[in-house]
């Protein structure tokens, strides 16, 4: 063989050996990457299971009571963080306890932070990495009730954007959403409205309402100054009682329906409905929701039967945290019980809080005190209350 061809082939060979080690390299740190790394298997669902074929059957005014659950798959799951969303004219969450954890498995983090038509929290297993959940486990139980007609279709409650799971898995990572899936729930909902949520099917009367402290309220002495109302309130869903009177003063109806607030225009809004039997007339009219004083709706109303009936846009007076329908020293001494004054005073969501001590959990209830309801009781609730002393009696 020629000393030419030997070298050809030994540059054939090196050319070969140049391109074939970066791309093993390539490969090995791929292998590698796909080890140290693994897939999310993870999923969340809700119990009972349902399918869009197959969905929860339930009546207006029923509970619905859904239990979300955690499949860690092959995952060591340490951590949860869900966001549940609904529409909130099918289903409405219960005031007092819309979400109760499985507290033998996991603590509470966050939240239940709740919004329009939305409810989110963060849930940990604790400082023991060995309580890690394995095997598919209850996180806790949303508490709905039905509250519209579907017609057949199905409404869902779904997982939202903000949910993540996280696991002490061997080839997991610290920061690793390791949440595969969800599944929501399917519900039907069947009945007639009741004239709490009866709307379009009778007469009906619609609400636009500023709840002082939130959204574009101000309050007594200023009305309009709303740039440091609470935006985000923490009850974005509240019910409200109606009372219907005659021209002598009699009670001819009374009712009650979920307003919602409206982050759009600052106020809440939301319809009641009267029956198909109610006469048309001249009313007036009475609400009342928590923490506020019953008012009246300005001016006589001349209701029209059958019909949507616009009503005119009322404020609410705060301050009333026991629901007596009065402003007095028993509401004062619930915000000094509940740790008003103090200089860094911590979150209701704190189990350290004042607002956690027994002194302020026997004002019932207790989460009313937290007047403009941005999830901590301080000075400036106080503050609202004192400013909304010169309307002392609900109408």
């Amino acid at each position: 063989m020629t000393t030419h061809k030997k070298k050809l082939i030994i540059g054939v060979f090196l050319l070969l050996l140049l391109i074939s080690i970066p791309l093993t390299i390539a490969l090995l740190s791929q292998q590698q990457e796909t080890r140290g790394r693994a897939a999310g298997s993870t999923t969340l669902s809700f119990e009972p299971a349902s399918t869009a074929g197959n969905p929860i059957q339930k009546s207006v005014g029923e509970t619905i009571p859904l239990d979300i659950m955690v499949n860690p798959g092959t995952n060591l799951v340490t951590f949860v963080r869900f966001q549940v969303t609904y529409d909130p004219t099918k289903v409405q969450l219960a005031t007092t306890n819309p979400f109760s954890i499985n507290s033998s498995i996991f603590s509470i983090v966050e939240g239940p932070v709740t919004t329009a038509g939305s409810l989110a929290a963060s849930v940990s297993i604790g400082s023991d990495p060995t309580k890690a959940i394995q095997k598919i486990t209850k996180v806790g139980t949303l508490n709905f009730t039905a509250i519209g007609p579907t017609n057949g279709t199905p409404t869902t409650v779904t997982y939202g954007a903000l949910t993540q799971a996280l696991s002490a898995g061997q080839n997991d990572q610290a920061s690793q959403n390791v949440l595969s899936t969800t599944t929501p729930a399917n519900i039907v909902i069947g009945g007639t409205a009741s004239p709490s949520a009866a709307v379009g099917d009778g007469t009906t009367l619609s609400f636009t309402l500023l709840l002082h402290g939130i959204g574009s309220a101000g309050d007594n002495p200023n009305p309009t100054g709303n740039t440091l109302s609470n935006k985000n309130p923490l009850h974005p869903q509240r019910n409200l009682a109606v009372q219907v009177f005659d021209t002598n003063n009699q009670i001819v109806a009374s009712a009650s329906a979920p307003v919602t607030f409206d982050s759009a225009t600052g106020t809440f809004i939301g319809k009641v409905g009267l029956g198909k039997t109610f006469p048309a007339g001249s009313y007036n009219i009475k609400i009342k929701t928590d923490r506020y004083l019953r008012r009246l709706v300005p001016g006589f109303q001349q209701l029209k039967s059958l019909q949507e009936n616009i009503l005119p846009q009322t404020q609410m007076v705060a301050g009333d945290t026991n629901g007596d329908n009065f402003l007095n020293v028993i509401d004062y001494n619930a915000l000094l019980d509940c740790g008003y004054g103090f200089l860094n005073p911590r979150p209701i969501a704190d189990a350290n809080s004042v607002f956690n001590k027994p002194s302020c959990q026997i004002h019932t209830p207790a989460d009313n005190v937290d007047i403009d309801d941005n999830g901590i009781v301080n000075n400036f609730d106080y503050n609202l209350f004192l400013r909304e002393l010169s309307v002392q009696n609900g109408d």
